[in-house]
């Protein structure tokens, strides 16, 4: 997962410092319903007030002036689109970062030190993706970013004297053979098939350029043609890659589904593997963190390059695990929520590190 660069810095500057974080859920489809955020918010930051009765005035006066600037900012009641949801976190100096998440948040007003952003990262998604279109006809990649699809490149088989359909379209032929008989049947067949094993190379050719990085790959189509070029694509290519079945030509709400699908489930692939290789590592003592304890230490020892937890840690340790990841993302870790990681590690915690522990624990 793709943490935004401005919430990676929020964190990094106000880590020590007192913060309001707010998370709205307003996804009904019913307007009545969605209004029913705000009664749930001004609930949960009267609590939060409350907890500060005896608190020195200065933070008190910095809570109401966070929940007044975040109140001023929070989106209508029919602002935000479906599927979405709204988090907006204060620090005590006024600084503010506001972010359209997934949905799957629950509306919740937390101060403490630093943001509370394990709901983020459980929800939070990377929806950038260079998109793999194919039939026998045509080709096109596209990329998705931020919600929409652009179209970088287009390919056609075009054999001559004969019209190529438009993206998704029947195929339709506009000529037909001086003689009858196989023969010339025959031929436009070859042709046919050499049209389009070359449109295809000329896609993969120029795969490549407009994949570069670490985005991920998503594969579809016709699903016989879609699955000949996923097998074709170039071996550095395929670990960050997936076939979707459900992806087919034409551009539709179904489409983007289907490609989210495929994100899903080539992150959870990825997951598994980098979970099995930190396994390895920590049994056999090499720079892996096995478990809440040891991912402490080397948060503390500033050693963690890459850190995954599950709802497991979290519920046993909420502000332990705040703490962990805020220095960790402070210390420029990947670090990502994982759904299954409880049945590989007890806790729901593991570390990569980027050297061993001074005393030799793993």
């Amino acid at each position: 997962m793709s943490i935004p660069a401005e919430f990676v810095r929020f964190v990094r500057a106000h880590r020590e410092e007192l913060t309001l974080s707010v998370y709205v859920e307003a996804t009904a489809s019913d307007p009545a319903a969605r209004r029913n955020w705000r009664i749930l918010l001004r609930q949960q930051l009267s609590a939060a007030r409350a907890q500060l009765d005896g608190a020195p005035q200065e933070e008190q006066d910095a809570f109401d002036r966070c929940a007044e600037q975040l109140g001023e900012r929070l989106p209508t009641d029919l602002s935000l689109p479906a599927g979405a949801a709204w988090t907006g976190f204060c620090a005590a100096s006024g600084d503010m970062l506001l972010l359209t998440i997934p949905t799957g948040v629950a509306t919740s007003a937390r101060w403490g030190l630093g943001a509370d952003i394990v709901p983020y990262l459980r929800v939070a998604e990377d929806e950038s993706a260079v998109v793999i279109q194919v039939d026998r006809q045509r080709g096109r990649i596209s990329r998705l970013e931020h919600g929409s699809v652009r179209t970088l490149a287009e390919f056609a088989a075009e054999v001559e004297g004969e019209a190529t359909p438009p993206m998704g379209g029947t195929p339709r032929q506009g000529f037909h053979g001086g003689t009858r008989g196989g023969t010339v049947a025959d031929d436009l067949q070859r042709q046919r098939r050499k049209a389009e094993e070359q449109m295809h190379a000329a896609l993969l050719r120029a795969l490549p350029a407009l994949a570069e990085g670490e985005v991920p790959i998503v594969v579809g189509g016709a699903p016989e043609t879609a699955a000949h070029v996923f097998r074709q694509l170039p071996v550095h290519l395929t670990n960050r890659a997936a076939f979707s079945p459900d992806l087919r030509m034409h551009d539709s709400h179904e489409s983007m589904h289907a490609i989210r699908d495929a994100l899903h489930a080539l992150r959870d692939r990825r997951q598994q593997q980098r979970v099995a290789a930190l396994l390895d590592a920590a049994h056999q003592g090499g720079r892996a963190a096995l478990g809440y304890e040891t991912a402490a230490q080397a948060a503390a020892n500033g050693a963690i390059a890459e850190l995954i937890f599950s709802d497991r840690a979290w519920r046993q340790h909420p502000l332990e695990i705040e703490h962990i990841i805020q220095r960790a993302l402070a210390d420029g870790a990947n670090v990502s929520w994982a759904a299954h990681l409880d049945a590989e590690v007890g806790d729901g915690l593991i570390a990569g590190l980027r050297f061993a522990e001074p005393d030799g624990r793993r």
